[in-house]
């Protein structure tokens, strides 16, 4: 804990902000990532500065979610505040102050919060919103427009659910917006919030306009006023279907609880998320994928098309055809030829957005889609495949507000990319497949765009499939370490420096070294080892955080302690001056992969500047249902547009030198509830074409530097654990050279991440437990008849886990071996004793001495783990530390 952290838990005050540009930026992001929902009438921008305010989030304006994606800024603009900056008079004023007095003194009389609640994890009581009075709406009658402020957060470990107060308006809520519509000439909603239920807009009388603003970092509140005063034409879009019932989204029946086995989910929607689910089986949702109104209007034409194997390129023209100066978004859909696959309606297959255009000008973009891209998994073939046909490119402003405006034909069936199967579902799925009505639907639509390229209306181009050549994307095998003679003498330094090849360094090490090296900090026992070094070099320092490597051989090896912390939506330093940055929704909302790198190039100086190297982002899990706990944190619905802002993100954060993220979490973590044991059914095709594809993306554009894996089991098997996850995609097909670690406390077996090629386990793991492995030491007992067990700091000590010293003996009532352990006479039982007794994998026997004999059920597993798999795991973490912010601060370079 450094100083600022010290004096912020005394003195409730975050330090000194050292990047003043970074707030201008996230402000700038927050403002392109804002969308306008409705504008009826043009009631927006307004023109007249004032205004009545009401709603939870007016003052107490939601900017980023809890948990681990909380980022303390040493300050918030409230909506309030940002309407006040913006010189708009409010005239509800008696409202505001009554429901800031009730939050404020709920908070400050709460005892179920600790300090660290609220200051690590970004905590507190939501007061929900209170009555808006007969006196309030007199009191505010000298403004004409009333805007309401729906608020909600949600955070790590637990989902949303489809109930009032959550998913749904409050029945307070529900009151207050009628009322104020009613007694209001004008009434604007905003969604301090992700997706929700927003149909009460088109149902309640009065209300004209409504915005998403989402979480949109500490600039929240003045980015929203630079577009309700017009400074700002919005320019943002939606990356999530919004349902017209929650019922209508595909998972819904059963996502999480609501089915009332969170641990269980069987992804029977198969590739049909989102906006591909509604287009496809014609369910027609509040607003569409892609949906975002602007002050002014965009006209799409396409000067160019062409195409071969490699990419095919679109060249656009765009104009702006209304009255004010505005960006806009281009997006292009591709309806691919339904034959022996199934097929969504359509896809994104590209996006780009303009820069600033005037009134009657143009921008000209240029829209460069992977051919591959265009291809679907057929799992028989274990391939990517195009199917011959017509595939239809559609250009427009969201998912159904396009034209098709070029073709391209196949003539033949081709294989793209040919992959081996890796990931077969643990059980018989049966999935949705595309309905009559929707082939039938592109079969007409295909026929019309051939009339509509007949009358030169339509452009067309041509692909010969015996001109592709199959690309060979089986994982190749990932070489084991070799090994090296062993150099007693050599440094890390040596190593980084060019003297010793790394081989020969690892190769020098003991193994109570190898142990720490592939584990975090926590739960760490202290080990010496004889110096090496010639000078002597201190830890990294700096604040608290999320975790770190072991910094024990710093002076006697050259190994510094690297630091990470947690995101992504900046970096997770409690008390310390850092930036708050839109969350990742609202970054995706933006469609500008350039302001997803500009925020990742601010969060780069910040861990330079505070010693950290890697930050735990982006997030980019799919939000397959809108009651996922951390959709606010995730990109999208789509892998493409997740995939694009990752990697932007990462272009931008690996731009400081030794900077790095690690691209989270991978892959499925789509819920929260039971996230560290449930498991995910999925078929191969849809994780490869939906859940893994973004990852992909970034891994192949950006080279991020680490990759988190997720707590949940894919098909049975936990990700980390996952061989052909990690070692056989991510390494094999990818090509992805970095490091893997687990994500903090994760339930898998070590033995099993450590040989999957998970090579680092955070926030930390016991060294005796991975010697036990190695050498198959036994379970340690105390006096009481239980396991030893010892209480250990975690999360830069603002936390404490406790471990069990089972060792090589693994619990199971089922198990063939049993262990034994004596307890004397007139020592009491450990309550724990009691409970294994309960579970069934323990007896105690009373003896005639009256000692007691306690016996254990399961499988004493010997050794169990290769030293081998732990020295290659160790090598890749040394290889990150050799490029990192942490080797560099250590060096003072």
């Amino acid at each position: 804990m450094n100083l600022d952290q010290a004096l912020g838990f005394m003195t409730g005050k975050c330090g000194k902000h050292h990047y003043p540009e970074h707030m201008k930026d996230s402000r700038k992001i927050a403002t392109e990532g804002i969308v306008l929902l409705k504008n009826e009438n043009n009631i927006l921008p307004l023109k007249d500065k004032k205004v009545a305010l009401f709603g939870a989030g007016a003052t107490q304006t939601s900017v980023c979610g809890t948990g681990s994606g909380y980022v303390m800024a040493p300050y918030v603009v409230s909506i309030y505040e940002g309407l006040k900056n913006a010189g708009f008079q409010i005239t509800s004023e008696g409202w505001i102050r009554r429901y800031d007095d009730l939050y404020k003194k709920t908070n400050k009389e709460d005892k179920t919060l600790t300090k660290i609640n609220r200051a690590w994890s970004g905590l507190s009581i939501l007061v929900d919103d209170i009555e808006v009075t007969d006196e309030d709406v007199t009191n505010a009658k000298s403004a004409d427009t009333a805007i309401y402020v729906v608020r909600r957060n949600a955070g790590e470990g637990g989902d949303r659910k489809a109930e009032k107060g959550d998913y749904y308006l409050s029945d307070m809520e529900e009151q207050n917006i009628k009322k104020v519509a009613a007694a209001f000439e004008h009434t604007i909603v905003v969604f301090n919030t992700c997706v929700m239920d927003a149909g009460f807009i088109n149902t309640i009388p009065g209300i004209e306009g409504a915005i998403l603003l989402g979480q949109a970092g500490m600039e929240a509140g003045n980015a929203l006023a630079d577009v309700i005063c017009g400074k700002v034409s919005p320019s943002g879009h939606l990356t999530d279907s919004w349902a017209k019932k929650y019922e209508d989204n595909p998972a819904s029946a059963t996502f999480s609880s609501n089915d009332g086995n969170s641990m269980q989910e069987d992804y029977v929607e198969d590739i049909y998320v989102g906006y591909r689910y509604f287009d496809t089986f014609d369910v027609e949702p509040l607003f569409p994928f892609g949906y975002g109104l602007s002050y002014s209007k965009p006209e799409f034409k396409l000067r160019n098309i062409t195409a071969d194997w490699e990419n095919i390129s679109l060249e656009l023209e765009v104009v702006n055809v209304g009255e004010v100066a505005s960006k806009f978004v281009a997006q292009v859909y591709v309806s691919a030829p339904i034959g022996r696959l199934n097929k969504p309606y359509q896809e994104l297959k590209g996006y780009k957005k303009t820069v600033e255009i005037r009134p009657k000008e143009k921008d000209v973009l240029k829209i460069v889609i992977p051919t591959e891209s265009l291809a679907s998994y057929d799992m028989d073939q274990a391939a990517f495949v195009m199917e011959p046909g017509k595939y239809l490119f559609r250009i427009g402003n969201d998912s159904r507000d396009n034209a098709v405006m070029a073709i391209v034909e196949l003539d033949a069936e081709t294989k793209v990319r040919q992959v081996s199967n890796q990931l077969k579902a643990d059980k018989e799925l049966n999935v949705l497949v595309t309905p009559e009505k929707c082939v039938n639907r592109i079969k007409t639509e295909t026929e019309e765009a051939v009339a509509a390229c007949e009358a030169n209306t339509v452009c067309a181009v041509k692909l010969n499939a015996d001109e592709c050549v199959t690309i060979d994307g089986a994982a190749k095998p990932v070489s084991k370490r070799v090994s090296g003679k062993g150099n007693p003498d050599s440094t890390f330094i040596d190593v980084v420096e060019g003297r010793v090849e790394m081989k020969d360094f690892v190769d020098s090490l003991d193994e109570e070294v190898l142990f720490r090296l592939v584990a975090g900090a926590a739960d760490e026992v202290k080990h010496e080892t004889p110096k090496r070094t010639k000078k002597k070099y201190k830890a990294v320092g700096g604040p608290s955080s999320s975790g770190s490597t072991t910094a024990l051989y710093v002076n006697s090896l050259g190994i510094p302690n690297w630091k990470v912390t947690d995101g992504p939506a900046g970096c997770h330093l409690p008390f310390c001056g850092v930036t708050g940055w839109p969350v990742g929704m609202v970054v995706a909302a933006t469609w500008n992969d350039e302001l997803s790198e500009l925020q990742g190039k601010g969060i780069g100086k910040e861990l330079e500047y505070y010693s950290h190297s890697i930050i735990l982002g982006p997030g980019m899990n799919i939000h397959r249902d809108p009651l996922g706990g951390r959709s606010f944190e995730y990109y999208s619905e789509d892998p493409y547009v997740s995939g694009k802002m990752a990697a932007a993100m990462t272009v931008g954060v690996q731009q400081t030198p030794g900077a790095g993220v690690s691209i989270k979490h991978f892959a499925c973590n789509n819920q929260e509830n039971d996230r560290s044991e449930q498991n995910n059914t999925v078929t191969e095709r849809a994780l490869r074409e939906i859940y893994l594809r973004g990852f992909e993306i970034c891994v192949r554009e950006a080279n991020p530097k680490t990759v988190m894996t997720s707590y949940n089991l894919i098909n049975g098997t936990y990700t980390s654990s996952s061989y052909d996850l990690i070692t056989n995609i991510l390494r094999g097909e990818w090509g992805f050279k970095g490091l893997v670690m687990t994500d903090w406390g994760s339930k898998s077996e070590k033995h099993l991440d450590l040989a999957a090629g998970n090579d680092l386990i955070m926030g930390g793991y016991r060294s005796e437990f991975l010697k036990a492995a190695v050498h198959g030491t036994p379970a340690q007992f105390d006096e009481d008849g239980y396991v030893h067990c010892e209480e250990f700091k975690v999360f830069g000590g603002f936390f404490k886990n406790t471990v069990e010293f089972w060792n090589a003996f693994k619990l199971d009532a089922n198990g063939s071996d049993e262990i034994k352990t004596e307890v004397k006479a007139g020592v009491e039982l450990n309550e724990k004793v009691k409970e294994r007794v309960d579970e069934g994998v323990a007896i105690v026997t009373e003896n005639a001495d009256g000692s007691k004999t306690v016996t254990y059920k399961g499988v004493d597993r010997g050794a169990y783990l290769d030293i081998e798999d732990v020295k290659t795991c160790a090598t890749r973490t040394l290889e990150q530390i050799a490029d990192s912010i942490s080797y560099r601060k250590m060096m003072k370079k």
